[in-house]
């Protein structure tokens, strides 16, 4: 009988909100590739998570690469000479304080660059195109106030750059899917804004606040680990009405 679970694609695969959702869906026997720059690190980073070597090997494709570079993302977008149903892109920078009163990312462009060249990248593909996923960030609606009043000046100080980032990420997505439906290198979206991410353990997919860029759930914070969960449990695990949305998460 063929596996109807769909196929996924990682981009950003190691990181703390990433390796949460990807950990449990090959676990679950989801077959998934992954674009990362250092294989063995997922892979330990998975066995800590305690993910058998058997599940590993079985359900992981990994392509060593950098997400800038279309012909590795390419190859992380097929699985069995199909296009993948499912890209995930957790892809983020990190945050440097060398001038304490203007905060930067060592990659000020990485969440725009990486999504543009999925799309790049979908676009000469044939076949029927997937769905994206991509995790952004609360604090840069222009609908909706979606943070607390009291975390606006650290979020403005701090994430000044990530956040220019993720609004143009978030900006070329929404223009892909403004295209005629076929001429979309993917088939729909889904834009998933954290609020503020910390470490520690999930409460648990059903208890996290969800809310929409309308109607914006508004909260502090939100453990990485319920963020990758939610997305699986969600959006993979689940068939929710989700697609086509901006979707906040805090706890």
């Amino acid at each position: 009988m063929a596996d109807s679970r769909p196929t996924l694609a990682f981009f950003g695969a190691t990181g703390g909100s990433t390796i949460s959702c990807i950990a449990p869906a090959i676990a679950a026997g989801y077959k998934c590739n992954a674009l990362v720059r250092t294989p063995s690190k997922l892979e330990n980073l998975l066995r800590e998570r305690g993910v058998s070597d058997a599940a590993i090997a079985t359900n992981l494709q990994i392509t060593a690469g950098n997400v800038t570079d279309v012909e590795a993302v390419k190859k992380s977008l097929v699985r069995d000479g199909a296009n993948v149903d499912i890209v995930i892109s957790g892809i983020g920078g990190k945050l440097l304080f060398t001038n304490f009163l203007k905060p930067t990312l060592d990659n000020p462009t990485i969440c725009q660059d990486a999504v543009s060249t999925i799309i790049s990248a979908l676009s000469s593909l044939a076949g029927p195109k997937p769905t994206l996923v991509a995790l952004s960030t609360t604090g840069i609606s222009d609908k909706k106030r979606d943070l607390p009043v009291a975390m606006m000046p650290m979020y403005h100080w701090m994430l000044k750059v990530p956040h220019k980032d993720k609004k143009v990420m978030e900006a070329a997505i929404l223009k892909e899917v403004a295209r005629p439906e076929g001429e979309r290198a993917i088939s729909d979206y889904v834009i998933v804004r954290p609020s503020l991410l910390t470490d520690g353990p999930s409460i648990g997919s059903d208890k996290i606040k969800v809310g929409t860029e309308e109607k914006p759930a508004v909260g502090y914070t939100i453990t990485r680990d319920d963020v990758g969960l939610w997305v699986f449990e969600k959006l993979i695990k689940e068939k929710h009405s989700y697609h086509g949305q901006i979707i906040t998460l805090t706890a």
